[in-house]
């Protein structure tokens, strides 16, 4: 069991490539696909914020702007994605069963960053995105969050420094809520071939860590021995947990998604904002 096609957006940044290290990785087990997405910005998007009183020059110089922008952002995200080909001696195919080694398909779209993301995910195993940036953290952020919240299908945030093999220690952030049993239950297949698994509880007035111990009993039965590990709250949830992860030596952290209503994790922030703003440890989260 593992996956078999997974979705790597692409952004056109040097994010790309710790995008694309962190797919490879996760299909290289099943000889699965990647399927690498490009989505270029409609410039008529861009309108409404140009705002009154510019003459037609003036916008026509702007929409002249952001297409070159598309082109250059075009072009370094289909370079990273042959780089990462070669590299993983990845062919291209589009055809399922494919090849009998990992292959990659490409594909370049425009659209409405939410719709064409869920969309497209609902047909992979999963969603990888790339660490966030200052320069496109915005337009990220939210095709993440759609993805988490529409798409069906866990969400994955590369590490910027990603290991040659993703999911070899793998943690749980686990607070047995409903967002951290699905995240489990779509990790399964990265579990199970898993070198090490640790449950981590942290103990707050929300959590009783001895919660653990059940999930440790659940992953038994499918063949998982697991660790689990009690942790003391110091400081934020998230700062306890990716302290943990660091002593542990984890490159994958299963956790859930957004467990408040999305306008309060908006405004408030909450676990799940803390840990996207690391980028020391891939995430895998689903809502």
């Amino acid at each position: 069991m593992a996956y078999r096609k997974v979705l790597s957006v692409l952004t056109g940044t040097d994010g790309d490539a710790a995008t694309l290290a962190t797919a490879f990785s996760l299909v290289g087990a099943g000889k699965g696909n990647v399927s690498a997405l490009f989505m270029r910005h409609d410039p008529r998007d861009a309108m409404p914020m140009i705002g009154e009183g510019m003459t037609g020059s003036m916008i026509q110089d702007v929409m002249r702007s952001l297409e070159e922008e598309n082109r250059i952002r075009s072009e370094r995200a289909r370079a990273a994605f042959q780089t990462a080909c070669i590299q993983a001696g990845a062919g291209e195919c589009r055809q399922p069963p494919g090849l009998d080694r990992v292959s990659a398909c490409w594909e370049e779209v425009d659209g409405v960053t939410e719709d064409v993301l869920t969309g497209a995910v609902r047909v992979t195993d999963a969603a990888i995105f790339p660490p966030l940036s200052q320069e496109l953290r915005t337009a990220v952020l939210a095709g993440m969050e759609a993805v988490l919240l529409d798409g069906g299908r866990p969400v994955i945030l590369s590490a910027r420094k990603p290991p040659a093999k993703v999911g070899a220690k793998v943690a749980i952030a686990w607070n047995g809520r409903t967002q951290a049993t699905r995240a489990v239950a779509l990790a399964m297949p990265v579990l199970l071939q898993a070198d090490e698994v640790h449950i981590l509880t942290v103990g707050t007035p929300k959590t009783d860590v001895e919660r653990g111990k059940s999930l440790q009993e659940y992953l038994a039965w499918h063949g998982i021995p697991a660790a689990t590990h009690r942790i003391e709250k110091s400081g934020t949830v998230a700062a306890s947990v990716l302290n943990q992860c660091r002593e542990i030596g984890v490159d994958l952290l299963v956790m859930g998604g957004y467990g408040h209503s999305r306008l309060r994790e908006l405004i408030l922030g909450g676990v799940t904002r803390d840990m996207l703003d690391q980028d020391e440890v891939t995430l895998l989260m689903a809502n």
